[in-house]
């Protein structure tokens, strides 16, 4: 079945809205609970760019007349948030706080970097898919330290 332009752009819009706010509540909770000071770093430049996103892309919604979604995690992303506190409040296990943190980063790039992808590739909607494209690369480095991270913790 074939998706209507609307409901893609809907799709994106609520994948993009969800997901950063995931970066966000994750990577405070790791500037409190991560015993990594490497792992600390990545969570402040995670806030600080993904924050910036954020800001982007209420205004690119605010130009295409498109009333932005709920600002709220769904329940996938609940239910990492609720598993990473988890390890933030057990106290004495800040390598699996830190473990866990790095491996959500990880596959919340992969799937961030295939849905901008997608959405820069085909998406129909000018802003939306302008500022896909403008996200992507940032995404991309994102990807990338949390590769970088998760194999200098694993090794």
């Amino acid at each position: 079945m074939r998706r209507t332009s609307y409901e893609r752009a809907k799709n994106f819009i609520d994948k993009v809205a969800v997901s950063n706010r995931f970066e966000i509540y994750a990577s405070e909770l790791a500037l409190r609970h991560a015993a990594s000071a490497d792992v600390k770093s990545f969570a402040e430049q995670m806030i600080d760019d993904h924050r910036k996103t954020g800001e982007e892309f209420a205004a690119v919604l605010e130009k295409a007349a498109i009333e932005p979604p709920i600002d709220a995690l769904d329940l996938a992303y609940t239910g990492k948030f609720i598993q990473l506190r988890a390890f933030g409040v057990m106290g004495d296990v800040d390598s699996d706080f830190d473990r866990s943190y790095m491996l959500q980063q990880l596959e919340a790039h992969e799937d961030a970097v295939a849905v901008f992808s997608d959405y820069a590739t085909s998406g129909e909607t000018p802003e939306l898919k302008a500022f896909a494209m403008k996200t992507l690369p940032t995404l991309e480095h994102h990807l990338h330290m949390a590769r970088a991270l998760n194999s200098k913790m694993t090794h």
